[in-house]
């Protein structure tokens, strides 16, 4: 006798109330590579490492682009037959003799005229009063800006003024320090230069070797340049002031120097005291002095820059503004000063790097917008 077996259906058991009520907990489980966590760890603590030593890295990063400007004189000398050491030589004594009539000469007078300005300024309070309306906004005005304690009281000013010298001896030898370095750079800059590419994949380098000539003429035109337009912006400042017998204008003079590697910013910040001294002259001089510099902002803008600079930096008006906006909220003025040449490498970075990740024709568009705005330098 045959069994036939019987085919059994099970039914799903209906959950419980208990069951129904609290579901089951699924456990997800994250694994962490070693390898990774180490990556992390470098890095947080490059980043520690990058805060800490911001001020010598910045210090690092001014000597890379002096000694960048300065190559241009060490490869002057390799056409001519020269060995490298004169070149090099060359160019610390160049540097250096600027440094030491700097301070030989300017420091000095800019010093005297300094002390002078702040223990006369109750006196300029009142020349500048005296020569303005006798009311309305611009009165109104001046009695806001000139009711400071510094100008009926300048004695704490002029005591924080004469404690400055350690600020100044400071930036003298920061700036000395720079000079070393970039001497270093000069002499070893090639070889640590290939010593960093081996680090590079292949495909990388050539990028690189692509690179780094045009950056390198970018930031030698930049560095020179700025030597160029803050030394003719310093003399024609000297040259007006002094003519209209505007008191202190070594001081103003080396003031708008300084100022002026601040691009469109550095306008507004040397005009101000210029016209502001100018009025104890008279009227006419503070509006002759405002003539003057603005004529030669526009001049120093549409003329002289693009001359100087070959038009390698190819940036807006507003891109320049906010560059340096930026580089002085990130680093002071050394990041004001750095940030340009950078800003304006970055079409070299777009075609070798960025290209693959953007539209085909985005730099294509971009390299004929440049154009357009700069055809002298097609």
């Amino acid at each position: 006798m045959a069994i036939t077996p019987k085919k059994i259906k099970l039914r799903p058991r209906s959950p419980r109330p208990a069951e129904a009520a609290h579901p089951a907990k699924t456990t997800v489980t994250h694994t962490i590579a070693w390898s990774v966590l180490l990556k992390v760890i470098f890095a947080a603590a490059l980043v520690c490492l990058i805060i800490l030593l911001g001020r010598v890295l910045a210090l690092v990063f001014l000597a890379l682009l002096l000694s960048i400007a300065l190559s241009q004189i060490v490869r002057v000398c390799s056409r001519h037959g020269l060995p490298s050491w004169v070149g090099v030589a060359l160019s610390a004594l160049s540097v250096l003799s600027i440094i030491a009539v700097f301070l030989s000469l300017l420091l000095p007078a800019v010093a005297n005229q300094g002390t002078t300005l702040i223990s006369h300024l109750p006196g300029v309070q009142k020349e500048l009063i005296a020569r303005l309306p006798s009311e309305g906004p611009i009165r109104d005005a001046a009695n806001k800006l000139l009711q400071s304690a510094s100008f009926s009281d300048p004695q704490p000013l002029l005591q924080k003024f004469m404690s400055w010298g350690a600020a100044v001896l400071t930036a003298v030898s920061e700036l000395l320090l720079v000079l070393v370095i970039a001497i270093y750079f000069l002499i070893d800059g090639d070889r640590i230069y290939r010593w960093l590419l081996a680090f590079l994949p292949p495909r990388q380098r050539a990028k690189v070797r692509i690179a780094v000539p045009e950056i390198v003429e970018i930031v030698s035109r930049y560095v020179g340049g700025q030597f160029i337009t803050s030394s003719l912006c310093g003399t024609y400042a000297f040259i007006v002031l002094h003519f209209l017998h505007v008191p202190n204008a070594a001081l103003l003079a080396v003031f708008a120097a300084i100022v002026d590697i601040l691009p469109v910013i550095g306008f507004f910040l040397f005009i101000i005291p210029a016209v502001a001294l100018s009025f104890t002259v008279s009227p006419l001089a503070a509006a002759l002095s405002a003539i003057l510099y603005g004529a030669y902002h526009l001049l120093e803008a549409y003329l002289i820059v693009p001359k100087v600079y070959g038009n390698q930096l190819k940036l807006s008006t507003l891109t320049v503004l906010l560059a340096s906006m930026a580089g002085w909220l990130l680093a002071g003025v050394v990041g004001a000063i750095t940030i340009l040449p950078v800003v304006a490498s970055y079409p070299i970075i777009e075609k070798l790097w960025l290209n693959p990740h953007l539209e085909p024709d985005t730099v294509p568009k971009h390299a004929a917008i440049e154009e357009a705005a700069h055809p002298e330098s097609a």
